[in-house]
């Protein structure tokens, strides 16, 4: 059975509160979920959000990354590619994953302190 990206996202909310090490952070804004009203999807524009932002913020030791989650056979929209760009020009990266091992791979990749995950038997 393939996971559905709420199923990969919420598996990577446990992952990243269990394994993150202070002072690491992380945040999400699924704003991409479903169908926003118009008024709702109104109200986040005019404060501000952006279309394609990352799924997952990271914070450590003054970097960021973002990630964006998605399935097997998902793929990147105009806008998550267009916004990968923009945040490149700023110094942040955004990688996409599509398991809580790629997440791991990216924490690894970036030296953000983390315990081990511990693997099922």
């Amino acid at each position: 059975m393939k996971a559905t990206e709420d199923q990969l996202h919420r598996a990577v909310a446990i992952l990243l509160d269990t394994i993150l090490l202070p002072p690491a952070l992380w945040t999400t804004f699924p704003s991409g979920w479903g169908k926003l009203g118009k008024a709702t999807a109104g109200r986040l524009h005019g404060c501000g959000l952006k279309a394609g932002m990352p799924d997952i913020l990271i914070f450590f030791n003054g970097r960021a990354a973002g990630i964006e989650l998605k399935t097997e056979t998902g793929k990147l929209s105009k806008d998550q590619k267009h916004m990968a760009l923009l945040l490149a020009g700023a110094g942040i990266r955004v990688y996409v994953c599509r398991s809580t091992d790629d997440v791991i791979g990216v924490l690894e990749q970036m030296d953000i302190p983390h315990r081990r995950a511990k693997v099922a038997a």
